[in-house]
């Protein structure tokens, strides 16, 4: 079982890792004015949107911006929160991982319903989102089934158990 959750441990620290450097230096352009961002990083956003035919990046439909925001404002936080917390083995990063599985799960139920449905998205670009969708599921496993450690009190200072008086 400890290979298996480190390797659920390694996936999640690495899309984790992924998202906390794309989000705001990539999907935030999405929403954000162009001028905010050095030139390389909005050629490397047109080359990925002409390169992949990222449609999405492009048109910039509303609920694409909208799942853009909810990237940047939960999403982001939650990968950083991941990163530390699983490398530090911190009990709380099971929620963390739970709460950033559910919500990267929902926006990529969104995103593929869009891609596999339109008819615009070729089979690379559908490739190149579907990575995302595996992430969250392992996040979500890692958030559902990582055990915290429990600790035994051994202190001197344990409360006794008292006898119920009848």
């Amino acid at each position: 079982m400890g290979l298996i959750s480190g390797l659920v441990d390694a996936v999640v620290v690495l899309f984790s890792a992924v998202l906390a450097v794309a989000v705001p230096l990539i999907d935030a352009q999405t929403v954000l004015p162009g001028s905010l961002f050095p030139a390389p990083l909005v050629q490397l956003k047109q080359w990925y949107g002409e390169e992949y035919g990222d449609y999405l990046m492009v048109e910039k439909p509303h609920f694409f911006v909208g799942l853009v925001w909810v990237e940047i404002a939960f999403l982001w936080p939650l990968s950083l929160a991941n990163i530390y917390g699983i490398l530090a083995r911190r009990p709380w990063s099971a929620t963390t991982s739970l709460m950033a599985g559910v919500s990267a799960a929902t926006s990529m139920a969104a995103l593929m319903a869009e891609l596999m449905l339109s008819g615009k998205a070729s089979d690379r670009l559908i490739q190149m989102y579907s990575p995302f969708l595996v992430f969250a599921l392992f996040a979500i496993l890692r958030g559902c089934l990582s055990h915290p450690r429990r600790t035994i009190a051994t202190s001197s200072h344990a409360p006794s158990v008292r006898k119920k008086r009848a």
